[in-house]
């Protein structure tokens, strides 16, 4: 699954912000979906298409007001193209044949510059790809998943890394298991691994020490392997630089995202800042076959 069907959308939009460019209609100048025209955001576009990048956000829940039409039209307004998305398992938006079958046909019925928009969901649930209907698999472009649901909570729900009430009491000895809790998904049939190297608060200041060259390299490795993408989320830390610089020597491809929690746009400072400190070029990016 790691580079699959056809995508790329594209609507024709009534309301259309140029790029760069003298005109944009007040409809979109300023909408929360829409990224606002800085001269940073214009260099940093500039940046990438001097290196003959094209980017892609394959990092957007359709939660929370955003829509794979306002995903459309900030792909028109700005040229970075969108990937939409929503989470699938228990307890999660998607849980179900009907809202997932649902879900495929809304999103995939959107387009942008003539072509659809790719359409993904974020798996939540261990088992997922044995739970999924082979023929809804099969309409997906891609799959993202992340480490941060691992084990059990006291309450007997999985455990959630980020809440701010998760402690560890033995951080070494957690992390040998989170390591192999990592592998386990990069074997999983998913295309992106999003936030890698993500730990929780409580440790975060240890990072340094948890996440050793030994460790990075086994991630790295078998996402290299796997032929599965390693995402540059915007306003995450994760992962630190010498991960990415480490990824980028081991032969590792990497994606963009934003992961929205709304329609608010957020700044893809960080996407630029990668491409630059990196030397990113087109054959380190991950990309779904660009047909019409």
């Amino acid at each position: 699954m790691k580079r699959m069907k056809d995508c790329w959308p594209t609507i024709v939009l009534t309301a259309t912000v140029l790029f760069g460019g003298a005109c944009a209609t007040t409809l979109t100048d300023h909408a929360a979906w829409i990224y606002p025209h800085t001269d940073a955001l214009q260099q940093g576009m500039a940046g990438a298409r001097a290196r003959g990048l094209v980017l892609t956000d394959y990092h957007i829940h359709l939660r929370g007001g955003m829509t794979a039409r306002k995903a459309a039209e900030r792909q028109q307004q700005s040229g970075i193209r969108s990937g939409v998305l929503e989470n699938y398992g228990r307890e999660w938006p998607l849980h179900d044949k009907a809202s997932l079958a649902a879900f495929i046909d809304e999103a995939r019925s959107v387009q942008a510059d003539a072509r659809r928009l790719p359409v993904g969901i974020q798996v939540n649930d261990r088992d997922w790809y044995q739970q999924i209907e082979p023929e809804l698999f099969a309409q997906l472009d891609f799959v993202l998943a992340d480490t941060m649901i691992m084990g059990v909570g006291a309450d007997g729900k999985p455990r959630r890394l980020w809440l701010p009430d998760v402690t560890i009491d033995d951080p070494e000895a957690w992390m040998r298991d989170y390591l192999a809790h990592n592998l386990r998904i990069l074997d999983e049939p998913i295309s992106i691994l999003a936030n890698p190297t993500y730990l929780p608060p409580c440790i975060s200041n240890r990072y340094d020490q948890l996440w050793t060259e030994a460790r990075m390299r086994q991630v790295i490795a078998k996402a290299v392997e796997r032929g599965i993408a390693l995402e540059i989320q915007t306003g995450s830390p994760y992962p630190k630089p010498a991960f990415l610089a480490l990824a980028k020597s081991m032969g590792a491809t990497f994606s963009f995202g934003s992961n929205n929690h709304d329609d608010v746009v957020k700044d893809p400072a960080r996407w630029f800042e990668a491409i630059r400190q990196l030397d990113l070029k087109p054959e380190n990016l991950w990309s779904l076959p660009d047909r019409p």
